[in-house]
């Protein structure tokens, strides 16, 4: 089903299928502040620095031109064909299936299917209760982008944040970071063991590339995987120290931070001039809308995100 998408595609994409009301409220509201990007041939976003007053101006351009993908800033300008007057930026947070660190399914780099798409659905919701609970962030709005999530934090405070500041929410939220304690159930540490029941759920046994720690002991956690994510959910992690020892141990849980971290794109996070696909657009390497989601849980993106064009191929 991922596939390139032709010209011709393209063109029919925006003639019949695209609609001004595919884009998203905060961001249609809020055109005249935003950068917008286009890449027309799919070697990148190499026309920036455009502004649009209406939704019209910018339909015209997508009609007339069918570009191969669009883009628009995540930053608001008081003069965005200059990127001047910098008035702040939303939190973004991006998983991309196609860049999981650990996938349960055979995609080459760079491709994605429809379970690894699934396991960047599961990262998002972790990450997104996260968000609401910890933070208590009110205004969160997710994009499929065609082969991931972006997470999108609309709230008034995270506006003004520079780079260090969405840095060290990014580290709490990718759990980057290794707890002082195991054994409380709220907080950070029941955000680390969720993460830690996830790396456990999806790994396969090559993924466990750990400095001292060989074959034979990692073959032992696959075996005793259930029980040791069992003692994880109660804050327990006697069985994991058994097989592994002390140091061996704390090796074990520094490679799950760096597994974490590699989950998040960190450079679009703390980017606060970052450019985004235009939910609404056409992501044409794979044949895929770029789409706000209504409802998370439910959201599908092989029922929900694909054109008309490969629907009816198929």
């Amino acid at each position: 089903m991922f596939r390139e998408a032709s010209p011709e595609e393209r063109k029919r994409y925006y003639e019949e299928e695209w609609k001004e009301k595919d884009i998203p409220d905060f961001i249609s509201t809020t055109l005249s502040r935003r950068e917008f990007g286009f890449d027309y041939d799919g070697s990148g976003p190499s026309d920036r620095y455009n502004q649009f007053h209406s939704v019209i101006e910018l339909k015209r351009i997508l009609k007339e031109k069918y570009p191969y993908a669009v883009f628009s800033s995540v930053a608001f300008y008081d003069n965005p064909k200059k990127r001047s007057g910098w008035m702040g930026a939303e939190l973004v947070f991006d998983i991309d299936a196609k860049d999981l660190p650990i996938k349960k399914c055979s995609c080459k780099s760079g491709e994605v299917c429809e379970i690894c798409l699934e396991e960047a659905k599961e990262v998002v919701l972790l990450i997104s209760d996260a968000l609401k609970d910890h933070f208590g962030f009110k205004k969160v709005r997710y994009i499929y982008s065609g082969r991931g999530y972006h997470i999108r934090i609309l709230d008034e405070e995270i506006m003004l944040l520079g780079r260090s500041e969405r840095g060290k929410i990014l580290d709490y939220i990718s759990c980057s970071i290794l707890p002082k304690r195991f054994d409380i159930d709220f907080g950070y540490p029941k955000l680390f063991r969720d993460r830690l029941l996830f790396l456990l759920k999806y790994a396969k046994e090559d993924n466990f590339k750990i400095k001292g720690i060989g074959k034979v002991k990692i073959r032992r956690i696959m075996k005793e995987k259930r029980k040791i994510a069992n003692e994880i959910e109660d804050g327990e992690f006697s069985t994991l120290r058994k097989i592994l020892g002390g140091k061996k141990f704390e090796n074990f849980l520094q490679f799950t931070t760096r597994i974490n971290a590699e989950t998040v794109d960190a450079k679009v996070t703390v980017d606060v001039k970052r450019i985004l696909r235009l939910p609404s657009s056409l992501h044409s390497k794979v044949s895929m809308k770029c789409i706000e989601i209504k409802n998370l849980e439910k959201f599908d993106p092989l029922r929900d995100a694909v054109p008309k064009f490969l629907k009816e191929e198929n």
